[in-house]
C-alpha cells in the first residue's frame, strides 16, 4: 500500500495589534468582507458554529467559497475549523481539510499563523496546494495592512 501524502501549508506573519483584535478580524463577518474582501459571509463563533465565506462580484454568482465548522475556538489564541470545504467555480470543490488559526502576542505584537491541512491527491489537489501558500501570504499580507491601518 503506498504511503499517504501528507498537505499541509502554514502561513504566519507578526502585526502591530493585540491577539484579540487579530483574531476577531476571523470572526465577524464586516471585518472579514474589508480585509479579506469577501462578499457574504456568517459567522457564528462558537464550538459546533458554521463559518461560511463566499466571494464574487455582487448580482453574480460566487466565484469562490469556504465553509467550515468551528471545532474549537479560544478567545485570543486559537480558531479551528474542521471540516473545511472548498468551493471554486473553474476547479471543483476540495475537502475536507482543517484550518487551525493561531495568534500570539508579545510586546504588543501578534504573530498569526494559518496552517491549512488535509485532502486528497491527484493533478487538481495540487494545483489547489500550489496555490495555497502564495494565497494565504496575500491573505494575511491583507490582513495585516487592514489591523495597522
Amino acid at each position: 500500500m503506498a504511503e499517504e501524502k501528507k498537505r499541509r501549508v502554514s502561513v504566519s506573519i507578526q502585526v502591530e495589534a493585540s491577539a484579540e483584535r487579530a483574531l476577531a478580524a476571523f470572526l465577524e463577518v464586516e471585518q472579514i468582507k474589508q480585509w479579506w474582501g469577501a462578499a457574504r459571509g456568517l459567522v457564528e463563533p462558537r464550538r459546533g458554529g458554521v463559518w461560511p465565506a463566499a466571494w464574487g462580484e455582487p448580482g453574480q454568482s460566487y466565484r469562490f467559497a469556504v465553509s467550515g465548522v468551528v471545532k474549537s475556538l479560544k478567545p485570543a489564541a486559537r480558531l479551528r475549523l474542521d471540516p473545511v470545504v472548498y468551493f471554486n467555480h473553474e476547479r471543483g470543490i476540495f475537502g475536507p481539510m482543517r484550518l487551525t488559526l493561531m495568534v500570539k502576542e508579545r510586546d504588543g505584537r501578534t504573530r498569526v499563523r494559518a496552517t491549512q491541512e488535509g485532502g486528497g491527491d491527484g493533478p487538481e489537489w495540487e494545483w489547489f496546494y500550489e496555490t495555497l501558500k502564495p494565497g494565504w501570504k496575500e491573505s494575511l499580507a491583507n490582513l495585516k495592512r487592514f489591523l495597522e491601518k
